[in-house]
């Protein structure tokens, strides 16, 4: 009997990570194809992509998007840029994409990669740049965003 309650709960556990390995596949496979849709609109209206990781419990995250909502700011990304909002979680979700951009957030959230319409990576905020925007100025983050 014991020997039977082992064989079920090993089968039950490796039925149960197969699943969590395909949702994770799946939602992995979700972010890339919009990852490259959204690169192929940029390159077709020759913008560059802005690729913002964060999430919704970060303070900082919730700062810069209210930055970039200021007429100033939105005027100068609607015209110049395309932005793709990428949900990292609790740095649980949506790594794949962070691993094929360089692991921008590694020192932090908000991160910004910057991805010329050609599909070049202009520039990283690997090194948490943005990690404190709830005390940056508007002024300080368009002084980054006028520099690219």
């Amino acid at each position: 009997m014991e020997r039977k309650f082992q064989f079920l709960f090993s089968l039950f556990f490796l039925g149960s990570s197969f699943f969590s390995f395909s949702d994770c596949s799946k939602q992995s496979d979700i972010i890339l194809s919009q990852y490259e849709e959204s690169l192929a609109i940029a390159k077709d209206s020759n913008r560059k992509l802005i690729v913002v990781f964060g999430a919704d419990w970060c303070p900082d995250c919730r700062a810069l998007d209210r930055i970039f909502r200021e007429p100033e700011p939105k005027a100068l990304l609607t015209q110049n840029f395309l932005i793709l909002k990428v949900d990292v979680g609790r740095f649980d979700k949506n790594l794949s994409l962070n691993e094929k951009l360089g692991d921008p957030i590694q020192n932090g959230i908000p991160a910004l990669v910057v991805i010329e319409p050609t599909g070049k990576i202009l520039t990283s905020t690997k090194g948490g740049e943005f990690s404190n925007a709830s005390k940056m100025t508007k002024e300080q983050v368009l002084e980054y965003l006028y520099r690219l």
